[in-house]
């Protein structure tokens, strides 16, 4: 049982998951080096750490404080102590930290963004800037909750593992820049999430996979790096809000001074869709623990779609439906509520297109994996593999997105065809 399974609380049929109030989501290290690297590539390196770390600043200090009431630790020692456990268990790595407010220094073993990123690419190529703004973005939190009230603090990476040190450094600043956006209340959000879901194919199906992916995702924990190995890939247990304000600002950036680069960001976010399903979905789906959850792989394209199906839903990423599919021609998804549509409408309100960048490429993942992936012969998801699929041309498929939350609508649904 994970250490803090009291304080989760799963959404009714949504899936949602809340920890302490606080939108989460799972996702892999794939999914998160991708979207980072999307932000930095809208905005520049520089700023787009600074987003990246002041978001995360804002969304783990209201998380550490409202465990820190709930379980009665509201001492600085126990703020830090708490802090550092939590991030532990939630797959971020350890942080070992020292002092208190703006005095905090903090040392990282085993970050899982810096880890992460030297895993996988540490060889061949030579990182220029710090990895870990999440974690400098936590350790901003921890020092502002132990320090002089309402202290707006920065985290500052000094030394990063993968940038080829010996081990990450932190130490904290003044803020004496604009704060990035506040964190959104549950109570907010819960005013974009309707009571019903949608049904579609396979349901019953989905529903049983699904009771079993969540019933497994309990006792899914850090291990003794902080790390949280699995299904082939790095995972962690990550704050909704950091994905979705960090989108969120990179895109209105990028709207105001270059409209014309616009559609070329909206496509990586969807992109790291594609890097999602892949991945996190695909070795999932290779794994032995999901053969004990489902039993042997088949490769037939219903199955592969109903399990990805599934799995979305165990991971937090909404109640999502399947509407259609024709094998190999269409997919149709569904949904009325994920992760992303309710906080772009506390945010901004109806927009005039859809935000629900992931669902879209995840559902153009779909499509291709289904058919394109001979799942029987257990083949390596490697990143040859990913670039051959998604980078080698035209995908020949057409994504049409004819109704979406985030336009005022009730639903959103992503069509997906071959040409």
């Amino acid at each position: 049982m994970h250490p803090y399974a009291a304080y989760f609380e799963r959404y009714g049929e949504h899936g949602s998951i809340f920890l302490a109030g606080i939108p989460c989501v799972y996702h892999c290290h794939h999914f998160n080096l991708f979207h980072d690297q999307t932000i930095d590539d809208i905005l520049g390196e520089s700023a787009g750490f600074e987003l990246r770390m002041k978001v995360a600043r804002n969304h783990f200090r209201e998380l550490f404080a409202r465990l820190a009431r709930r379980t009665g630790k509201e001492l600085p020692n126990e703020i830090v102590a708490l802090a550092q456990a939590l991030l532990a268990s939630l797959g971020h790595g350890r942080l070992i930290c020292e002092g208190t407010g703006l005095a905090l220094r903090a040392e990282g073993e085993y970050l899982h963004y810096g880890f992460a990123w030297k895993e996988k690419y540490g060889s061949r190529v030579r990182r220029l800037d710090p990895a870990d703004a999440v974690a400098a973005g936590a350790v901003a939190a921890i020092a502002e909750l132990t320090g002089q009230k309402d202290q707006r603090l920065i985290g500052r990476e000094l030394q990063c593992v993968a940038m080829r040190a010996p081990r990450c450094v932190f130490a904290v600043d003044r803020d004496l820049s604009r704060d990035a956006s506040r964190p959104i209340s549950l109570e907010e959000l819960r005013k974009h999430i309707p009571g019903g879901v949608e049904r579609g194919l396979y349901e019953e199906e989905i529903h049983e996979i699904t009771t079993k992916l969540i019933e497994f995702l309990r006792s899914v924990s850090g291990d003794e790096r902080g790390l949280i190995e699995g299904f082939n890939v790095f995972v962690t247990l990550h704050l909704a809000s950091y994905y979705n304000d960090t989108a969120f600002e990179a895109i209105r950036h990028i709207e105001a001074v270059s409209p014309g680069a616009v559609s070329s960001a909206e496509s990586l976010l969807r992109e790291a869709g594609h890097v999602c399903v892949f991945n996190t979905f695909g070795n999932i789906i290779l794994s032995p623990e999901w053969e004990a959850l489902v039993g042997p792989l088949t490769g037939d394209p219903r199955d592969v779609v109903r399990d990805c199906t599934a799995i979305a839903r165990g991971l937090g990423f909404g109640h999502w439906a399947i509407a259609e599919h024709i094998p190999g021609k269409r997919i149709v998804l569904r949904t009325t509520a994920n992760y992303e549509a309710a906080h772009w409408l506390c945010r901004s309100g109806p927009c005039s297109k859809s935000r629900s960048y992931f669902m879209q490429g995840a559902g153009v993942a779909l499509l291709v994996l289904s058919t394109r992936v001979r799942w029987k012969e257990r083949p390596q998801l490697t990143q040859a593999f990913y670039d051959g699929l998604f980078h080698g041309g035209d995908l020949g498929v057409r994504l049409e997105v004819p109704r979406c939350l985030t336009m005022g609508h009730e639903v959103t649904e992503v069509v997906v065809e071959a040409k």
